[in-house]
């Protein structure tokens, strides 16, 4: 039976499409590059849980689920459920409620049968299921250990139909470069499915070491499909690593860049030598007041005529606008921005807080933007023009900015490398020094 014929009421079905839609169009203005990989691992009928770590609250079910047309019902902690409100309200949406260590009292019982019966049913109706399987969420770039829900639940259909249950783990991984920033960029990488049957057998011997060794898989399989520092002592590596990539390939979430990344800081994130000399290299450049882009753009475009040394005409021609597209754009922008700040939240809510608020104050912005052109005009065919250019001088507006952040690097280089010729030699080859070591592996 196909899963699109599960028995999902009609209306609720169309709001999920309507939610659905709704943090779609959030993400595309939320991420100025959001790359989805492992898509062919999508195309599968039948149950599945799809399984994912969890570095950034609330936008970490929505970024793995945004691309799977079928209905997911996601397992959230039980705490959100403790408000009556919020209780009736995700109770409709297709979330279950599950006890955590964390989310009971001191001598309390931590019973989770009733949302383990209820995951079931719902897989034998072909369902989905989404489970953050780290279960608590921070905002790291490494994978930590894993719950056993997920393999718990997979072991358990298995048993309830008989080795035949057709259920299907789907890993994903989630990358962020900077999870709490507008503007940011992040990658998905859908895995290929994990069987549980295969696991069977074992189950049958010794259930506990068969949910511990699946368990162990789940986690393995969701680390090969994103860039894992391996421990929070790791991060300054990747970030590092992201830089030198990012540089050198602007259009830095492409695929070839993200694998080259990814490929890399697996192979190295043990080597404490090449670590050592990244670390140092990035160190000198700091406390030289310089930057890896203005050491990279100072290094590859040393000879006039070139863009960096037309940059401020180039600024200047399109100063109007980006007056225009900074001025429009302005409070769509800083309000999200300030109501996280004054939220005074865990920094892993603010992507969510600004998101939200975003998807108030950008609508408001382009009907007041309308309304504005139409009272200019009086016609509804140049608002809709006017509105248009508003949207275009946006991302010049953005162009401008990363433009000019690139040629001010370019310039303190430069001087930089003009009165002290000498360590600027040992800059460079620092960086061409690592940078061969980074393309050699790859």
């Amino acid at each position: 039976m196909s899963y699109r014929n599960a028995p999902i009421h009609p209306f609720l079905r169309l709001i999920y499409a309507l939610l659905r839609f709704t943090a779609w169009a959030g993400m595309s203005v939320f991420y100025r590059r959001r790359l989805v990989l492992g898509r062919e691992h999508l195309d599968f009928d039948g149950p599945a849980i799809i399984v994912s770590n969890h570095p950034n609250t609330m936008m970490d079910p929505l970024n793995a689920g945004i691309s799977i047309h079928q209905e997911l019902f996601f397992l959230a902690n039980y705490g959100l459920f403790k408000n009556p409100v919020s209780r009736w309200i995700l109770s409709r949406l297709f979330c279950i409620p599950v006890k955590r260590k964390e989310d009971v009292a001191e001598g309390e019982a931590r019973d989770n049968d009733a949302a383990f019966e209820q995951s079931f049913q719902h897989l034998e109706k072909n369902g989905l299921l989404y489970i953050a399987a780290e279960g608590v969420s921070w905002m790291n770039r490494y994978v930590r250990p894993f719950k056993t829900g997920a393999a718990r639940i997979a072991l358990g259909a298995e048993r309830r139909q008989g080795g035949q249950s057709g259920v299907k783990i789907i890993p994903v991984g989630l990358s962020y470069d900077t999870p709490n920033l507008f503007r940011s960029n992040m990658t998905v990488e859908y895995g290929a499915p994990i069987d549980p049957k295969l696991w069977g057998e074992a189950d049958q011997q010794d259930h506990e070491k068969a949910v511990d060794d699946l368990t162990e898989e789940i986690r393995n399989r969701v680390s090969a499909c994103c860039i894992d520092a391996g421990s929070e002592a790791g991060e300054p590596f990747v970030h590092q690593t992201e830089l030198l990539v990012r540089n050198r390939r602007p259009g830095f979430n492409d695929k070839k860049a993200y694998f080259l990344v990814k490929e890399f800081v697996a192979k190295n994130i043990l080597n404490e030598e090449l670590k050592n000399r990244f670390d140092g290299y990035f160190t000198a450049i700091q406390k030289a007041g310089l930057t890896d882009t203005g050491v990279y753009f100072q290094s590859n475009y040393t000879k006039k005529p070139d863009v960096f040394y037309l940059t401020p005409f180039i600024l200047l021609v399109i100063s109007p606008l980006f007056l225009l597209g900074y001025g429009f754009w302005f409070l769509p922008c800083w309000l999200p921005w300030l109501l996280a700040k004054q939220m005074k939240v865990y920094v892993g809510y603010e992507s969510n807080i600004k998101m939200l608020a975003g998807l108030f104050t950008f609508p408001l912005a382009l009907w007041a933007g309308w309304k504005l052109a139409f009272s200019l005009f009086e016609s509804s065919l140049w608002a809709w023009v006017a509105l248009a250019i508003f949207i275009f001088c946006g991302f010049v507006a953005e162009a401008f900015m990363d433009i000019a952040t690139r040629w001010w690097e370019w310039r303190k280089a430069r001087v930089f490398k003009k009165r002290n010729s000498t360590a600027w030699s040992q800059f460079a080859d620092k960086r061409e020094e690592i940078l061969k070591e980074l393309y050699a592996q790859h």
